[in-house]
């Protein structure tokens, strides 16, 4: 089993690459932990938290907050959120949802999204999203640090 599994969920396009820069910063910083870099995973989503205790996943958002705005989902709240998070097709919080009514749900999930602006392809992410993706590592890091 997997204690801990980091999932930076993103796109190759621009801010959508919050979540990959995150787990480039934890897995720079040496994080003890199962970290993946994910491209619009879809349900492909839900085999990746089975055998998993704590979940950490990290998404682009779009809800109109300032780009650069971490906003912290727990297991209570993100289920009621229904917009803003994820840019993509079959969103996180969708296989979220199929994942819990498969019985497929970690004991603990913490779902952030890093607010992020106009995605363009090609592009790299924005110094705002670069420095929100920074803050958010080290307080993943602290937050694994304290749980051991």
């Amino acid at each position: 089993m997997n204690k801990v599994r980091i999932l930076g969920i993103g796109s190759p396009s621009g801010d959508d690459q919050a979540g990959w820069l995150v787990a480039d910063a934890l897995s720079a910083m040496g994080v003890d932990a199962c970290i993946d870099r994910l491209d619009r995973p879809g349900a492909n989503l839900i085999p990746l938290l089975e055998d998993t205790a704590w979940a950490i996943l990290i998404d682009a958002m779009q809800s109109g907050s300032p780009i650069g705005d971490i906003r912290r989902f727990g297991t209570e709240t993100w289920p009621a959120y229904s917009q803003g998070l994820s840019s993509h097709g079959l969103g996180v919080i969708d296989a979220l949802s199929l994942a819990r009514e498969l019985g497929s749900l970690p004991s603990r999930i913490d779902l952030y999204g890093i607010e992020i602006g106009p995605v363009a392809p090609g592009t790299t992410a924005g110094d705002d999203i670069q420095a929100a993706a920074r803050q958010l590592a080290r307080h993943i890091a602290a937050d694994l640090a304290a749980s051991r």
